[in-house]
């Protein structure tokens, strides 16, 4: 009788293991890193993205406080800090923005002292320089640059364009007062990631606009264009819901909690119906994949889009939210670009786009994409979750850095 039940437990327990396996199971390509590990977070991310879901229709608490929570319980608690890096780390405000600062100890010449401006990504609601703090100290640990890292506001709290306007503050206080901080107002690099380097690159042409242009631009895995969600990195990475909550639900409820008139964005927005015919004539041309992407996409010009998209998200198309929706002559004004694109991405496409379109203009750029690493891998570097892709990325971006000073 005791020999059975220990059968019956046996297969019990093997039985709850291959269901498991079942429901976290999702097929990766062989080169992906740590698969096993990727799925564990995507799946219970999602879950905790739908839980909280049914605690924001039950009035309980927001869906975006709970994920953002997670974020830094993920990331944020896993702070390192080694002597031997000779980093000072200290936060202060800035234009009455709230600014994480890491600079090396070592004494560098004035003239050769080189600042990173550093934005987080999070798509526009997520992150925060706690959550990233592993990142930006590894950073400006193996670059030996003094950087700061930007609080800025997040949606939906504060909606657009809040949290650029922190971002163009800072930097140009920098930029116009650069020796109230004993920095080199003349070798400053831009910076950031997803998001964050949508807002790095916005700002960027913002100030070259005002007669201040950085030193260097580095960009890794930007969003750039709000424009065409129909291309083939939207169409295949959204429905697998990288990192358990980069799908289209969440995309559109992105740019709901992100919109400033709190309008109540449609699922069709992802067929690209917040444009118009004359949108869709002016605009193509910057990011036309037939062109810049050599493959052959259907967008269908004459289609008038849904007249209440098309006017609540006229900011989308705006070069503060798109900035690759500029002309060549904008483009050709920016510095030196480094750019890292990662395969597993929705933005990957744009990304691409971004390239050939630089590449067209013979503009100085350097295109490295990461062929098995994930949308936001870079930042799980320590902690439980961590991934060894993130430390080649950050190596490999601060090498490619050190390189073009």
């Amino acid at each position: 009788m005791q020999s059975s039940s220990r059968i019956n437990i046996f297969f019990f327990t093997i039985s709850l293991f291959v269901l498991l396996i079942g429901i976290v199971y999702q097929p990766l390509p062989d080169n992906f890193p740590q698969p096993w590990k990727y799925r564990f977070l995507s799946y219970w991310a999602h879950r905790i993205d739908q839980l909280g879901s049914y605690c924001e229709q039950m009035n309980l608490f927001t869906r975006i406080n709970l994920i953002r929570n997670l974020h830094y319980l993920s990331m944020g608690l896993f702070k390192k800090r080694h002597p031997e890096c000779r980093l000072k780390v200290y936060d202060r405000k800035i234009a009455n923005v709230h600014v994480r600062i890491y600079e090396p100890e070592e004494s560098i010449d004035h003239e050769e002292k080189t600042t990173m401006i550093y934005f987080h990504g999070g798509g526009f609601l997520l992150g925060s320089i706690e959550t990233y703090d592993q990142a930006t100290y590894r950073m400006a640990n193996l670059t030996r640059t003094t950087l700061f890292a930007v609080e800025y506001r997040l949606a939906p709290e504060h909606r657009f364009p809040s949290g650029l306007e922190d971002c163009l503050s800072v930097s140009r206080e920098l930029f116009e007062n650069g020796h109230n901080y004993k920095i080199n107002s003349n070798r400053i690099i831009m910076s950031g990631d997803s998001a964050g380097g949508n807002l790095a690159l916005v700002v960027s042409h913002l100030l070259i606009n005002v007669g201040h242009t950085p030193y260097l631009l580095s960009l890794l895995y930007p969003s750039l264009q709000f424009f065409d969600f129909t291309l083939p990195s939207y169409r295949t990475y959204l429905k697998q819901n990288i990192l358990g909550v980069l799908n289209e639900n969440n995309l559109v409820s992105m740019v709901s909690l992100l919109s400033e008139n709190e309008i109540q964005v449609t699922s069709d927005f992802l067929l690209n119906s917040h444009l118009s015919i004359d949108d869709k004539t002016k605009l193509y041309p910057f990011i036309d994949p037939n062109k810049y992407l050599s493959i052959a996409h259907d967008f269908n010009i004459s289609h008038e889009g849904n007249e209440s998209l098309i006017k609540d998200l006229k900011y989308l198309l705006s070069p503060l939210m798109s900035p690759l929706l500029v002309s060549d002559e904008q483009l050709l004004k920016l510095p030196t670009i480094l750019l890292f694109t990662t395969e597993f991405d929705i933005l990957r496409d744009e990304g691409f786009i971004f390239a050939s379109r630089l590449n067209s203009l013979n503009k100085t750029i350097y295109h490295h994409h990461f062929s098995n690493a994930f949308h936001g891998a870079h930042a799980f570097l320590y902690g439980p979750l961590s991934f060894e892709i993130a430390h080649h990325m950050i190596e490999h971006t601060a090498q490619a850095i050190k390189n073009h000073l």
